[in-house]
This record gives C-alpha cells, sequence and structure tokens, in this order.
C-alpha cells in the first residue's frame, strides 16, 4: 500500500460489523453467582454490573447484511446463543440494519424489530449482554457498500466508482458526499423534511422504546465506524491531534442528540458511540466520547502494526479515563493468524479492556444453518485464543491481567474496593472464567486475600475477599487434583 495512504491500508484488514440478541420478559436473567448481574452501567471508564462489580465483557460480533437483515434468517439461532453463552462469552454485539429497520423514509418496520428479538431472548435466556449496534460499511449498496437505504444517499450526481471496500472511502466521490449531507441532516428528498442523520435517530428511539427496559440490553451503538467525508485526510495525516475539528463539527451534535432521546427513552442503558473510523489505525486521538453521564466508548482494533496496535487501544483507555465513559473494543480480529489475536488480546488485558471479536459467523462457525456441534467450529485453535482466562466479574477493580498463552499461566491482580464507596453484599464474588479449553487437565490455583468458594477446577472460578484485605492476587496454573 502507498505509503501516503497508510489509513487506507489499515481498512483492508477490517472486515467489520455486528450482531444480535432478543428480549420478553419471560426469561430468567442470570444469577450472581453466574457472573455479571443485570443491569449493566457505567461508573467512570469501567461497566460495572448491579451488584457494583466491574464486568469486562468478553464477546462476539453477528451481523446479518443481506435481507431480511436479521441474523435469525440466515441460522444464527437458539444453540449458537446456547454455545457462546456455556463456552463463557458474556457479549454479542447485534448489528441493526436501516434498511431493515425503516425500509422508507420515516416508516418503522415493527416486524423487523420482532425478529431481532428472538435472538434478544436467546441471548437472555444464556447470559449475553446485547449491544445494539446501527451498522454501516460504505453508506449504502449503491455506493458499493451497505447498512443505510439508497433513499437516504444524497450524492449531488457526484461521480460514483465501482471502488468496493476498502477503496471506496477514499475513491468514491458520491459516498463522501452523502456522509457530507448525512452529517449537516440535509432533508431527504421524498422525505418529511427530515435528513438521514434524523431518520437514523428515529429508528434508535424506535429500537431503544422497543428493548430499553430489557435488562440484558447494554444499551445502543449509534453508527458503526462513521466516516467524515472527502475531507478525512486530517484524521489520517496529524498524529498529534488527530481531526477535532471534523469530530466537533460532525459527531459531536449528532451524538447528543442521541444522547438525549437515549436518556430520554432509555435512561439506564448506555449510548456507545465511536471516534472516525480512522481512530482505529491507531495514529491519533480523539475527543469522543467527550463528557456527559450515559455515553460509552466504542473502538475498533485495526491497525497496521505493532506500534498502532499499542497505540489505538491506549487512546481509547486514555480518552475513556478523561471523559469518564466506560471504553468497549467492540471489533477486532477479522483474522486466522494467530499470532496477531494473541497479541491483540494482550494488549486489551495491558489496559484492562473489554473486547467482542470480529466475527462469529466469519472465523467461528461460519455454516450456522446446520445444527451446531463440535465438528461445526471452523477454527477450534481460534476459538480456544478467545477463551483466555479473564474475570468476567469482579468485586472490586481490576489493577493487572497477565497471561501466557503458551505456559497457561494466568494472573489477575485487583482492589477490593468498591467503586461508588459501598460494601458487597454477601455472594457477589469475583467470578474467573477458566475454561476447559484452556485447562483440560484441570487446573490449580494460588491466591492471596481471598478464598476459593467455587468446585475445584469448575469453568467459573468464585473468589471471595477475606474481610480486611485490600487487594487480591490470584494465579492459575494448569493441572490440578479435580
Amino acid at each position: 500500500m502507498s505509503r501516503r495512504f497508510p489509513a487506507l491500508a489499515v481498512l483492508a484488514l477490517a472486515s467489520l460489523a455486528p450482531a444480535a440478541c432478543g428480549t420478553t420478559q419471560s426469561s430468567p436473567v442470570p444469577s450472581v453467582a453466574d457472573g455479571p448481574a443485570a443491569p449493566l452501567s457505567g461508573s467512570g471508564r469501567w461497566l460495572v454490573d448491579a451488584e457494583g462489580r466491574v464486568v469486562l465483557l468478553h464477546g462476539m460480533n453477528e451481523v446479518a447484511k443481506q435481507a431480511p437483515y436479521d441474523p435469525d434468517a440466515f441460522g444464527f439461532g437458539e444453540d449458537d446463543v446456547a454455545f457462546l453463552g456455556r463456552e463463557g462469552f458474556t457479549a454479542l454485539r447485534l448489528g441493526v440494519d436501516m434498511r431493515g429497520m425503516m425500509p422508507e423514509p420515516g416508516r418503522i418496520d415493527a416486524g423487523y424489530m420482532e425478529r431481532l428479538a428472538t435472538t434478544v431472548e436467546s441471548c437472555k435466556r444464556h447470559g449475553l449482554f446485547v449491544l445494539l449496534d446501527f451498522h454501516q460499511d460504505g453508506f449504502a449498496p449503491k455506493y458499493q457498500g451497505n447498512g443505510f437505504p439508497d433513499w437516504m444517499g444524497i450524492d449531488d450526481g457526484l461521480p460514483n466508482p465501482p471502488a468496493t471496500f476498502p477503496l471506496y472511502y477514499v475513491l468514491n466521490p458520491a459516498m463522501q458526499r452523502a456522509f457530507e449531507h448525512f452529517w449537516a441532516d440535509d432533508p431527504i428528498p421524498g422525505g418529511d423534511g427530515s435528513g438521514g442523520a434524523s431518520y437514523v435517530l428515529q429508528a434508535m428511539e424506535a429500537l431503544l422504546g422497543r428493548f430499553g427496559a430489557e435488562p440484558m440490553v447494554l444499551g445502543a451503538d449509534i453508527i458503526n465506524e462513521p466516516w467524515p467525508g472527502a475531507d478525512w485526510q486530517a484524521c489520517a495525516y496529524d498524529r498529534v491531534n488527530g481531526c477535532p475539528g471534523e469530530e466537533q463539527s460532525k459527531l459531536v451534535p449528532f451524538y447528543r442528540r442521541g444522547l438525549e432521546i437515549s436518556r430520554r427513552v432509555a435512561p439506564d442503558r448506555l449510548l456507545f458511540v465511536e471516534p472516525f473510523v480512522l481512530f482505529n489505525f491507531g495514529q491519533a486521538p480523539t475527543t469522543i466520547p467527550g463528557p456527559g453521564p450515559g455515553f460509552g466508548l466504542s473502538f475498533h482494533s485495526y491497525a497496521l502494526d505493532v506500534a498502532g496496535e499499542e497505540a489505538v487501544v491506549r487512546f481509547g483507555r486514555e480518552a475513556a479515563e478523561r471523559d469518564g465513559a466506560p471504553a468497549l473494543v467492540t471489533e477486532f480480529g477479522a483474522t486466522t493468524d494467530l499470532v496477531l489475536v494473541e497479541r491483540l488480546l494482550d494488549q486489551f488485558d495491558a489496559q484492562l479492556l473489554p473486547w467482542m471479536w470480529w466475527a462469529y459467523g466469519e472465523r467461528i462457525v461460519a455454516d450456522r444453518e446446520e445444527p451446531l456441534t463440535e465438528e461445526s467450529i471452523t477454527n477450534p485453535e481460534l476459538l480456544r485464543s478467545l477463551l483466555r482466562p479473564h474475570a468476567q466479574v469482579t468485586a472490586g477493580v481490576p489493577t493487572r491481567i497477565a497471561y501466557d498463552h503458551v505456559t497457561r499461566v494466568f494472573e489477575y491482580d485487583y482492589s477490593t474496593a468498591r467503586l461508588d464507596g459501598g460494601t458487597f453484599r454477601d455472594g457477589a464474588d469475583t467470578v474467573v472464567l477458566a475454561s476447559p479449553r484452556i485447562y483440560p487437565d484441570g487446573y490449580s490455583v494460588e491466591v492471596e486475600g481471598a478464598k476459593v468458594v467455587s468446585e475445584p477446577c469448575a469453568r467459573r472460578l468464585r473468589l471471595r475477599a477475606d474481610g480486611a484485605a485490600a487487594a487480591v492476587r490470584l494465579r492459575i496454573v494448569p493441572g490440578g487434583s479435580c
């Protein structure tokens, strides 16, 4: 790739998109002993559960980019969700497509939301939190993209070459102009006077009205991988500042409107917002999400080199700490390179960040139409890497995570102080995933400051802090008398 287009080179690595989950009032929410207790909320840069414990989600993306735009129609069903929950994943990013939500200007398709609800309900039954993600790549099909309907694309008749992902971002003037009209919220021809941004916000209001009271719904990701338009160069080349002007003039007004809707319709849910997609290459910091309770920071890791990989997670953590918003890596991977995968996971652990893998259907179970069996797993070694030990929920605050994927030794340190200054109730323990895929012959535990209250070699190791302990240190090593 040309040295002149570093962002474009990274885009080529990104196979991006979201996931699915469902909701009604019939299914039980997992108990506090199983893992995070719903609902989740934000406390500074952390996600916390209903017990005030810090939650580090490890999850999956699953998205349907073709009609009818719900994963259930393409075989992502109860068996897949049960498999993810059983293995130890705790989140699913659910792709919501505007072509399904609003096939015509201003008309919400309630049937589409009910089809999504099938998956949300499955997630609830099996302990997966759902992030509802308004997903787009390259705006709309008429620009070789997806996510938004063609009727949303105002391009003033500019050239529309047949470039595809990721080249269309920098080579398609029509698509760039469509994004510029979107940020300006210019009226859509044939509509009711609303612009594309307003229509997305109308759809989000309907979606949160349907799912916002569901405890296992984390909230909404208002737009996947936004693009600034023709003036994208500052976001790619200014390695000191990024593009604060573009963010403040385009993203911030849209996100503030979204937050007003979220606070009104679903006041107990988070609104996750993303910097422009170029941030995901680790070249510069971001002003997003900005201060204001109710925001979460969603970003992706698709850098070209190790320096970029380390920078994107550092910039993300720093932005979350600056603005007091929980941070979540909502996409990474899109590869079967296990060396790269392990390196990225190490970086997330070093920054104490939760994450969601891209993507279940592309890399884990390719044929979701058939009944799920062990033979259905496309890349078992990749799955094993993603199931590294981790604290699903911590009665305190994480301070250090270290895992050696060769020796399979896991170390975890945390303080026992509760973020809000209160105390944890009896039974609200720390829960650590110790998957049998990592420890097929069992494991042994060394712990200071707490005692193990789960069965030997349990898949979910439970720790209860000693009353006087200010900190806990855990070490898990392979092999044990189980």
